[in-house]
């Protein structure tokens, strides 16, 4: 729509203009000048074009229109800009648990919920395992994602739970006691204390997670130990990283039997000597 002297137009000579042109785009220049909320309802709901159906929701902030539009519009565009504006918690739960509708307009909905136990809802009641995910990646109430990594049924769900979780009992008990190893190895990334990390490093019965828990260690005695107690090359390895200690390398050469372990003891024997 020209208007090269910057005029304004009146209201009626934009109605008209918005009721009567063919051109979409002259009709959405229309639109931009409308402040009249009753008329942007009418136009978002029955204008026959997306794209002006479009300014004209991006224009209103009537709830119940927002929530029509977000139920009803064909158009993607359009039930995406009206689910931005929505504001209900309730509304916004129920697009993002509604199964028939597109992801993106879901995963648009939950972004904009403000309510933890709503997300909480969204992550136990989705069949959808990415709007799960995505609900979890919001959770900050601990006790809602301690919840989750302690009871949920679904690995994957209970260690991106862990990755949320800061409360170091919480974690250490979910390292001791959760059944899949990979869960177990994610809450050891996560810990911090020193004896709780020795404690899976000696103790847990798959190496994957022995391995994240000695990546963690630095004490010398305890590396040197786990290395001539642990039975699996991959976490000896990690331990031997961490070594640099030439009496504690010595001491292992006396009686390390692995040559993979031996070649590298003399490696970094050969290092200290020469840093010295």
């Amino acid at each position: 729509m020209e208007n090269p002297q910057n005029q304004i137009i009146d209201h009626e000579t934009l109605v008209k203009i918005i009721t009567e042109s063919p051109d979409y785009f002259e009709r959405a220049d229309a639109v931009k000048l409308i402040s009249d909320q009753n008329l942007l309802c009418e136009i978002a709901k029955t204008d026959k074009d997306s794209y002006v159906r479009q300014i004209a929701v991006e224009k209103t902030n009537d709830q119940d229109t927002l929530i029509q539009i977000a139920k009803n519009d064909i158009d993607y565009y359009v039930k995406m800009m009206a689910v931005k504006k929505i504001s209900s918690n309730d509304v916004l739960t129920a697009i993002a648990l509604d199964h028939n509708e597109d992801y993106y307009i879901c995963k648009e909905a939950l972004q904009h919920i403000t309510d933890q136990h709503a997300i909480n809802d969204i992550v136990k009641n989705s069949i959808d395992k990415d709007i799960k995910c995505a609900a979890i990646e919001l959770l900050t109430d601990q006790d809602l994602l301690s919840e989750i990594a302690n009871n949920s049924n679904d690995f994957y769900l209970r260690s991106d739970a862990i990755k949320r979780i800061n409360n170091q009992d919480t974690l250490y008990n979910i390292a001791r006691n959760d059944s899949d190893y990979y869960v177990r190895a994610a809450a050891v990334t996560k810990l911090i204390d020193p004896e709780s990390l020795k404690y899976i490093a000696f103790n847990d019965s798959d190496y994957y997670v022995r391995k994240e828990a000695v990546k963690k260690i630095t004490d010398q005695q305890i590396l040197s130990s786990i290395i001539k107690m642990d039975d699996d090359l991959e976490v000896k390895k990690i331990a031997l990283k961490g070594i640099d200690n030439a009496d504690f390398l010595n001491d292992l050469l006396k009686n390390e039997e692995d040559r993979y372990i031996r070649r590298k003891i003399c490696e970094k024997l050969n290092i200290h000597h020469v840093a010295k």
